[in-house]
């Protein structure tokens, strides 16, 4: 939707109007510089917890078969059991962890830098039709 600057009749109202788009794009730089860092923070961190959480799978499965191989009472058997349910108990955590800072939470901050910069682009594109408005004026 283009905005109607034919309401603006005098440059001090162009220049009103300049200002405060100039006040909303300073905002939505500062936000867009927050969810860059938090996209590349979490990102990374989606994809350590992935990464992580498919070598304990991995491991699991591994541990899963060579357990019945071992004698029940072993020094072996106890130490790879114990390691089998320490890697559950990791695999738990990190289930958890990828419910608050996994992939949904980055889609979506991804989702929100976005926005942003649809939105700086919009402020743009008015500030720019007010500044050529503006010039039509006389002074």
């Amino acid at each position: 939707m283009a905005i109607d600057v034919t309401l603006l009749l005098t440059r001090a109202q162009c220049d009103a109007v300049t200002t405060e788009l100039d006040k909303r794009l300073r905002r939505l730089d500062n936000r867009e510089q927050n969810f860059d860092y938090q996209d590349e923070i979490s990102t990374e961190r989606a994809s350590e917890l992935n990464a992580e959480l498919i070598g304990l799978n991995n491991r699991i499965t591994n541990l899963d078969t060579y357990l019945p191989t071992l004698a029940e009472g072993s020094k072996e058997h106890e130490r790879s059991t114990d390691e089998r349910r320490k890697a559950d108990d990791r695999r738990g955590d990190i289930g958890a962890m990828l419910g608050k800072r996994g992939g949904v939470k980055a889609v979506l901050g991804q989702s929100a830098l976005k926005e942003t910069l649809s939105r700086s682009t919009s402020l743009e594109d008015d500030k720019t039709t007010v500044a050529t408005h503006r010039a039509s004026l006389a002074a």
